[in-house]
């Protein structure tokens, strides 16, 4: 929405503007408001995008490295297996809640998804330091 503003603000002063230009000046106008409107829904698009596709790819790579560490948690044994069993449940916790938010934000249009983008991050950041702290646990290079 923050966004939308300056796009707005310019919109109604090109309007504004139109309504004294005459004949193909008000329509040259127009077309020009048009197209600054369509460039910046394609520009909030392609950021969203970007962002999807940048989250997907940080969960892609710790991914990769989680069956590693479920196979380290299985060779322990007793009440150490135990711990870390329980919070290798919450980072798979962590992960679905944040494909969750993903799918949400896919969702949502190109005006309204940054306020979601912040929850995101923080979800993110939560899932990397539970994800490392359960590797050093294990003995793994984070």
């Amino acid at each position: 929405m923050k966004r939308m503003l300056p796009l707005l603000l310019t919109m109604i002063f090109v309007v504004g503007a139109c309504s004294k230009k005459s004949g193909n000046q008000t329509d040259e106008m127009k077309e020009k408001a048009r197209e600054t409107y369509e460039s910046t829904q394609k520009s909030m698009q392609d950021s969203k995008e970007d962002f999807v596709k940048n989250v997907q790819a940080q969960l892609n790579a710790i991914d990769k490295q989680m069956e590693e560490i479920k196979s380290n948690i299985d060779q322990k044994s007793g009440k150490t297996k135990q711990e870390l069993q329980k919070e290798w449940e919450g980072l798979k916790e962590k992960r679905q809640n944040l494909l969750d938010k993903l799918a949400e934000l896919k969702t949502r249009s190109e005006e309204n998804w940054q306020d979601l983008k912040k929850d995101i991050n923080n979800q993110l950041s939560s899932m990397k330091d539970s994800f490392n702290g359960l590797k050093n646990k294990l003995g793994l290079k984070s």
